[in-house]
């Protein structure tokens, strides 16, 4: 049974009359208890200014004011089924999992508000990546012939068609002048051949 997490208070600018601040917010710093963090972040060189907005504690206000519009659902929605799932995922990222996740897992599954789950697992480390084997590439395709080359190689098919046409011609010419016999010519799966004739029946 996952338990409901509270949302802090938004933590309020760490500057104020226009000074740049030492530390920027970011997703997933965990600077709040939001359970989902989002920070708005708008900047532009050619008017020197940046804008940041923590928008999930704005909004965590803005719901107190308006619940009827809000649904907090104790279960992940799986879009490929179309079903909620109540039980977290077990982490598999090949990085480490990030620690305001982490956090927010154990709040999830301990009841523990996320204060207390900082406090109590501040000296554990987050579940450790891990690595997928590597995807064996397949060897890299030949880079694409020039057209010279492509003119070529078919010049060269060409040359070699016609050659075996003419000798083929000349088979076919010497059959019919009964300079060779049909028991001369052998079949093979890529052609044919001419067997040499026999010496002693040459000789008789």
């Amino acid at each position: 049974m996952l338990h409901k997490l509270e949302p802090l208070q938004a933590p309020g600018q760490r500057f104020h009359g226009g000074e740049v601040p030492e530390f920027q917010w970011e997703i997933g710093d965990d600077e709040c208890d939001c359970v989902f963090q989002r920070i708005g972040d708008w900047t532009n060189p050619y008017i020197g200014r940046t804008m940041r907005v923590r928008l999930c504690c704005m909004w965590a206000e803005i719901y107190k004011d308006y619940p009827q519009f809000v649904q907090e659902i104790p279960a992940y929605f799986n879009w490929t089924t179309r079903e909620f799932e109540h039980e977290p995922h077990e982490w598999n990222g090949e990085d480490d999992m990030p620690t305001a996740f982490w956090h927010r897992q154990l709040a999830a599954e301990t009841g523990l508000s996320l204060p207390e789950v900082r406090e109590k697992f501040k000296d554990i480390a987050p579940p450790k990546g891990v690595k997928r084997p590597k995807v064996v590439q397949p060897p890299a395709m030949r880079e694409t012939m020039s057209e010279h080359e492509v003119i070529g190689r078919q010049l060269m098919e060409i040359e070699r068609l016609q050659t075996q046409l003419n000798d083929t011609i000349s088979v076919v010419h010497a059959l019919k002048t009964g300079e060779i016999t049909l028991d001369r010519i052998e079949l093979h799966d890529a052609g044919y051949s001419v067997t040499p004739e026999d010496e002693d029946a040459k000789s008789a």
